[in-house]
């Protein structure tokens, strides 16, 4: 069934907050009570920086002494934070749907749903997406903002079926499942990658085969130019800033394949185009002066050696072209070279694959939320749906 000029599916009901839940506020846990093993709480940061849409794990603990006073979460609370830095940090949630005994420490506003009416899955599923802007609406402050039960009481949710909830709660689960599944081994990947890198390039650099030259004496370091976001047209080039593409524009400034090393911002910052493209002011873009290395194994030293550190330790915002040149590196072989950055593209082309995977199981999942959390899209109950 498709909802039509906003009315409900046939089944669903709107209703506020306050009139399926109770609200209730955890006790201040200092970070002197906070143990790395123990009776498991949850802290407010930790609801917009660890939990996406569930609590899964339990990332701080108390010692049972410390229980005085504490409040209990339950299975099916929705638990929000109660003050954050932004409203965007505020206006997210998490549910709890453990049996495990827990607690939640200062600023995390605890709604206890009625089980009857409502799954904390569900609810936090809609008020994630959906229901955000309503919630973030509702923030009060500036530097720190917080929110308040009272108007929480007052966050409209359209409800289906509990039936119907745990149907469509399941199969958004199965979504997450695969996309955390994905997730892991982009991470496991990427250790792969840093081991490689520190194995075949790093523990290389005191090898006395290997050639040790100043990055001066390698290439230079030349200037960006400027290319306002209004003055871009076309997306036949990608434009180039300090921390990677920023935009497309018709025309390009550098033929690729080329690096490009953050001045301004993101200072230090290596990207790699191999295409043409247009690294704009706030970069460098690498030009090669010698034939003993390849630009690609460039590329991956560059990563090594840390350009940001540069300007950090100067204290002037910005990377100084001048100092970078004066760094030591050692290189191979053209024959090692060419074995070395085909093993290391390899592992860096697993990784980007598994991130395209991962953001177009995002994509399709954010798209599945809109339809069937407003009803748009009908899941029968018990129906083992397939991704």
């Amino acid at each position: 069934m498709t909802v039509k000029n906003g009315q409900l599916p046939k089944g669903w009901r709107e209703v506020r907050l306050g009139e399926i839940s109770k609200f209730s506020k955890g006790s201040g846990i200092t970070k002197s009570e906070v143990r790395d093993t123990g009776v498991p709480c949850i802290r407010y940061g930790e609801l917009y920086t660890k939990h996406n849409l569930k609590v899964r794990n339990f990332y701080s603990f108390i010692s049972n002494k410390d229980l005085d006073k504490r409040k209990l979460i339950k299975n099916n609370d929705l638990l929000f934070a109660g003050s954050g830095e932004t409203k965007e940090e505020i206006g997210k949630c998490a549910s709890f749907n453990h049996d495990i005994r827990a607690y939640a420490g200062g600023d995390v506003i605890i709604c206890s749903l009625d089980p009857k009416a409502v799954r904390a899955d569900f609810a936090s599923c809609y008020l994630n997406t959906i229901g955000r802007k309503q919630i973030n609406r509702l923030g009060q402050g500036n530097s720190i903002v917080h929110i308040y039960s009272r108007y929480l009481e007052n966050v409209v949710i359209p409800l289906p079926s509990i039936e119907e909830q745990k149907a469509i709660a399941s199969l958004l689960e199965k979504w997450d499942t695969a996309i955390e599944k994905i997730e892991a081994l982009i991470e496991a990947k990427e250790k792969q990658f840093k081991w490689l890198l520190k194995t075949l390039i790093s523990d290389q650099q005191d090898n006395p085969e290997w050639q040790k030259m100043k990055l001066g004496e390698i290439c230079t370091f030349e200037y960006g130019k400027p290319l306002k976001e209004q003055d871009r047209i076309g997306d036949q080039y990608p434009v180039f800033g300090s921390n990677g593409i920023v935009g497309h524009h018709n025309e390009y400034l550098v033929a690729g394949p080329f690096i490009v090393v953050g001045r301004k911002g993101s200072a230090g910052t290596v990207s790699y185009s191999m295409s043409n493209g247009f690294p704009i002011d706030t970069t460098f873009y690498v030009n090669l002066q010698s034939g003993e290395i390849h630009l690609r194994l460039l590329y991956y030293l560059l990563l090594l050696v840390q350009l940001d550190k540069i300007s950090a330790q100067s204290g002037v915002p910005g990377l100084n072209r001048n100092d970078a040149y004066k760094i030591s590196i050692s290189i191979p072989s053209p024959i090692e070279q060419r074995e070395i950055t085909r093993a290391l593209d390899l592992a860096s082309r697993e990784t980007d694959l598994l991130n395209q995977l991962a953001e177009q199981y995002r994509i399709q999942k954010h798209g599945l939320m809109q339809k069937l959390l407003t009803g748009k899209w009908r899941i029968k109950p018990n129906t083992k749906a397939r991704m």
